[in-house]
């Protein structure tokens, strides 16, 4: 079942990361440098994150209630995931001697690959392998998050239950707070230990996840206490959302809560739904995956070319031709590239139960 505002939220989320990336991000890359960067609009940008995850909590939850075991869901979400992320990686790669002034830096050897690949964190592959694993996209680390998510929400799901889903969410987003909160006033190695592992799960982010599992529990039974208890959590998760690096950061606390409105309003407005139905919106959000992948290093570096190649065009619009770029890239890649990969995939899963089947005594 395709929800058509989730898909123009979907399409709103990267336009604000996108824009955020082409003119707050890399100052120092910029022809323009920080001249545009206290734009409120484009400053907090990055917020498109919190959006992509108040989504996430949605649909995963829709996505469990229609998957009959964890193995399933698992493999679900790799098929949903990897296929882009495979011919983004390729192409970022193979693209590097085009794309040279990436903000990123040139990475020395294949082995980039693997965390996008296997959606784990570069340092964790540094450990593994006992020496540094150089980044391929920075843009990449929502994505570790967002499989940390997955893996933590459906093991509850097939373990403890449906109803506990939301609880443990829940209960994991309050003790990171509570573990950072104890960790800047008392020093000790077991509360250091809490902390370490806290973040290795990333449960910081967690509320965010939870808010939206709860407007899907909104979505299905149309209780207003699950959307109340929404707005609740994203309230909370707007308080916290940059506490651990800038301290209460108000500017920051009122964009969250902002887009945190915006989520919430839509579930309840009609006029909002037609407007994020619109298909320029929808069309964005179709392509939002494959675009958040290969747009940020891509598109500094076309932006740092375009001084040269069009000094007659104002600096303002030095992203634009990037961006639309990029946009037809990730239309291809989304619509024939990933469903054909997703099939062949699909195809040679299939024959191997098949295979297996047959095989068994």
């Amino acid at each position: 079942m395709r929800i058509q505002f989730l898909d123009g939220l979907r399409g709103l989320a990267i336009l604000l990361v996108v824009i955020f990336h082409a003119y707050v991000q890399w100052p120092e890359h910029y022809p323009y440098g920080s001249a545009y960067a206290n734009i409120p609009v484009i400053e907090l940008g990055w917020l498109g994150v919190q959006l992509f995850f108040l989504i996430s909590g949605f649909v995963i939850f829709m996505t469990l209630d229609k998957t009959t075991t964890f193995r399933v869901f698992v493999y679900k979400r790799w098929l949903r995931l990897f296929p882009a992320m495979l011919i983004a990686s390729i192409l970022i790669y193979s693209t590097l001697p085009i794309f040279h002034e990436r903000p990123d830096g040139i990475p020395p050897n294949m082995l980039s690959l693997l965390p996008g690949l296997t959606f784990t964190l570069p340092s964790w592959w540094s450990k593994l392998v006992g020496f540094d694993i150089p980044l391929l996209e920075s843009a990449f680390w929502s994505l570790y998050v967002e499989f940390k998510f997955y893996i933590i929400a459906g093991a509850t799901y097939f373990t403890l239950g449906r109803k506990f889903l939301i609880p443990v969410l829940v209960t994991l987003f309050i003790f990171w707070i509570i573990i950072f909160s104890l960790s800047t006033s008392v020093e000790h190695q077991f509360l250091n230990v809490l902390k370490i592992i806290s973040n290795a799960l990333s449960l910081k982010h967690f509320g965010w996840f939870a808010a939206g599992t709860m407007f899907y529990r909104y979505f299905q039974t149309q209780k207003n206490q699950w959307f109340y208890a929404g707005i609740l959590l994203m309230i909370l998760s707007s308080l916290v959302v940059r506490i651990d690096a800038l301290g209460f950061d108000y500017e920051v606390i009122i964009g969250a809560l902002l887009i945190s409105a915006l989520f919430a309003v839509s579930f309840k407005s009609g006029l909002l739904q037609n407007l994020l139905q619109s298909k320029v919106l929808v069309f964005i959000g179709f392509i939002s995956y494959p675009l958040y992948l290969i747009h940020e290093n891509a598109m500094t570096s076309i932006i740092i070319k375009m001084a040269d190649w069009a000094p007659w065009l104002h600096p303002f619009l030095y992203p634009y031709p990037a961006i639309l770029f990029l946009v037809i890239t990730a239309y291809i890649i989304a619509k024939y590239l990933e469903p054909m990969l997703s099939n062949l995939l699909q195809f040679k899963a299939q024959s191997k139960t098949v295979k297996t089947n047959v095989e068994m005594p």
